[in-house]
């Protein structure tokens, strides 16, 4: 009996933002079983059929396919001279069976080959017939192109192959042949996958109200991890790595403009967006080894400035974050709160101070920072002058 794949909410973008646009697992899934709400997400579970592509498909993690773990089919392969991987439904034998080629993701094909383990893939040749076929095809060619990047960065010297089958001379029960790269990346890159998955970019994101952000936990997810490990050796004299979207990686960059409301930080799955804060000091920093690319924070920004860069780092764990934007502390003089100034050494005669209260705030010219508290944590937001005064008559 077919099972779906576990939802976890807490990981899902469009739990944690309801207005996230967020269709990764929908677009992957060749079924139409996965129904978007802004709740998140529910599976139907008489459309699925487990075929795992959205759990593949989605960068933080939040789908959970069980006939596809991968952590445990690592530790089963990684000490192997050879692995074959076998789709089902072409009922070919092979190392490890697996509901869909296209399941197997880049960090996965990276941790293997990265460690001498030749990969074969077989049944590639039977997703013309497949309900799976074309949607998982489009999502191997994402991650295969994914990992020859990788390769490139990294260093290819001691990588295995990662191989397919001819077609025509695969039968059931028997895989072999190992073709160059070249014939590998001609059948299975550049078949539409670049309107599978794609990263968000500002001017997709339209301004939406600061609510309904629901905070959770930040976690790490077990692809990321997988990245950073094939970093671990790497010399740290490489050249930038191209953003890839089947990676699950990113960096994100900041434009002037921001408004220190924090929302960013507060929709982070992941906490790669953080909050730092000192008795003089507000800072809004980026862990980039913990960034998997989901693109919430480019979503949730109200002003804009939030984006990903087309280039990256070093993959491998970073001891710190990157400080993207920094202000200074001032102190209210008439609850002796502290506010955030609206720049570095701003200059506080610009600055008029109203009734605190219930609100902490602060006038900057034609508009009042209010600090409200939303869903047990606080959110500051800018208000038109008429309309604060309006309401704290």
């Amino acid at each position: 009996m077919l099972t779906q794949p576990e939802y976890r909410a807490t990981r899902c973008t469009r739990y944690r933002y309801r207005y996230s646009e967020c269709s990764r697992c929908a677009e992957a899934c060749p079924h139409e079983a996965v129904e978007l709400s802004d709740e998140g997400i529910r599976i139907s579970a008489s459309a699925c059929r487990n075929c795992a592509l959205c759990a593949a498909a989605c960068p933080t993690e939040a789908l959970l396919a069980d006939n596809l773990p991968r952590i445990e089919v690592l530790k089963r392969t990684a000490k192997l001279p050879e692995v074959t991987f076998a789709c089902a439904p072409s009922e070919l034998n092979g190392d490890e069976i697996v509901p869909c080629l296209g399941g197997l993701d880049a960090a996965m094909l990276a941790y293997l080959t990265s460690r001498g383990v030749a990969v074969t893939l077989a049944g590639t040749q039977h997703c013309a017939e497949c309900s799976h076929g074309v949607r998982g095809e489009a999502r191997l060619g994402l991650h295969l192109e994914a990992v020859e990047a990788l390769r490139g960065i990294v260093g290819s010297q001691k990588w295995a192959e990662i191989s397919v089958p001819d077609e025509g001379e695969t039968e059931p029960g028997k895989a072999g042949h190992d073709p160059s790269r070249r014939h590998l990346f001609r059948r299975f890159v550049g078949r539409g996958a670049d309107q599978l998955t794609r990263p968000i970019s500002a001017t997709e994101v339209q301004p939406v109200p600061l609510k309904a952000i629901r905070f959770a936990a930040p976690f790490s997810t077990a692809g990321r991890e997988l990245l950073q490990i094939l970093f671990e050796a790497a010399p740290q004299d490489h050249v930038p790595l191209p953003a890839y979207p089947a990676l699950y990686a990113a960096k994100v960059g900041i434009q002037p403009g921001c408004t220190a409301c924090e929302a960013c930080a507060r929709a982070c799955p992941t906490g790669a967006m953080q909050i730092r804060e000192s008795g003089t000091a507000w800072e809004l920093g980026f862990q980039f080894s913990r960034c998997v690319g989901c693109g919430v924070c480019v979503e949730v920004c109200q002003p804009h400035v939030l984006h990903f860069q087309d280039e990256m780092e070093n993959l491998a764990k970073a001891p710190e974050p990157v400080i993207l934007h920094a202000l200074g502390k001032q102190r209210c003089t008439r609850c002796d709160r502290f506010f955030i100034s609206p720049a570095p050494g701003g200059n506080l005669s610009d600055l008029r101070r109203g009734r605190c209260g219930f609100f902490v705030h602060f006038w900057l010219k034609e508009s009042l920072m209010l600090t409200v508290p939303m869903n047990n944590f606080q959110i500051c937001r800018l208000v038109p002058r008429p309309q604060a005064e309006a309401q704290h008559r």
